[in-house]
């Protein structure tokens, strides 16, 4: 079976590196030129893989390019997966694979559409999601789904623990189902687009600018939704970005929007519009993300974040 794999983030490389070590061969790989890194929080080099496997890795700006559809077409593919990608794929390249184009969207389509999954599936404090393989097709996520896993999602996941949680379930359904299209007993579900509930819009790092007015249960929820791998939640202290990777929420009475409150043992503690947030691990402008004690003092109490 020939495969062609597009992927230009973390996500897809681990898929890729699982399909390889379960000896499914790769025609080809395109990934993003390297200039892409700086757009995509969790952009991914396949070079060294490729190189170790003997695969050829074609850094492409657009995959829809004509010179990249001859590739396509040369190769005569049975399938292509694309594996975390921002561009829609033209109907030049859907169509020419035998079996289809299949994609991944960590949602459980149809009701959730768009872009963002991850960070908005936190944000809308959904307790349950799942990862779906479908068909693309002419449109945005709305091809016959060929596989869907669910999974729960608790109070304290963030954007890490849910794209690592979409990884795991990701290695073993695409093998499951690389597997049951080779054995030409894979199956397509119709979406029903009655269950569609929102299309999710694209978000930016700006986004991720907190407002200390907010409630405490707010603020930290988008702390968990723009963690690692994307941008982070921000805020301003003394003119200077201070970037938010992990913080505690405590639930009190006490309203003092982006007061730094204490200096504690494990954090630094700042007011809101409701409850108190402890920053553990930050990063101000280029820095090296550290703890915030390693940058605020007691000096800093009684000062306010923006």
């Amino acid at each position: 079976m020939k495969i062609v794999f597009i992927s230009g983030v973390k996500f897809g490389y681990e898929i890729l590196q699982h399909i390889l070590n379960h000896n499914f061969k790769i025609s080809i790989v395109f990934s993003y030129v390297d200039s892409k890194k700086k757009n995509y929080s969790d952009y991914a080099s396949f070079d060294n893989l490729c190189k170790k496997h003997g695969i050829k890795n074609i850094k492409v700006e657009n995959i829809n390019d004509s010179k990249n559809l001859e590739t396509i077409k040369s190769l005569n593919p049975d399938i292509i997966l694309v594996m975390g990608w921002s561009q829609l794929l033209k109907n030049d390249i859907i169509k020419v694979p035998k079996l289809g184009v299949i994609g991944s969207h960590p949602t459980e389509l149809p009701k959730f559409r768009g872009r963002a999954p991850i960070p908005w599936t936190i944000i809308k404090n959904l307790k349950e999601s799942a990862l779906t393989f479908f068909y693309i097709e002419k449109g945005i996520d709305n091809g016959d789904i060929l596989s869907q896993e669910k999974f729960k999602i608790h109070d304290l996941d963030d954007a890490y623990s849910l794209y690592q949680k979409i990884i795991d379930i990701g290695k073993n359904m695409i093998i499951k189902n690389l597997t049951q299209i080779q054995q030409g007993n894979s199956q397509r579900i119709k979406q029903n687009s009655q269950n569609f509930i929102e299309n999710w819009p694209k978000r930016t790092p700006e986004d991720g600018k907190i407002n200390w007015n907010n409630s405490g249960k707010i603020i930290h929820t988008l702390i968990r939704a723009t963690t690692h791998p994307y941008p982070g939640a921000f805020t301003l202290y003394n003119g200077k970005k201070l970037k938010i990777f992990n913080a505690e929420l405590l639930n009190n009475n006490i309203c003092d929007p982006g007061k730094i409150l204490q200096i504690r043992n494990n954090g630094v503690e700042i007011g809101s519009g409701d409850g108190t947030i402890i920053l553990k691990s930050v990063q101000i402008e280029h820095n090296q993300e550290t703890n915030p004690i390693d940058i605020f003092t007691k000096n800093d109490v009684g000062n306010l974040l923006s």
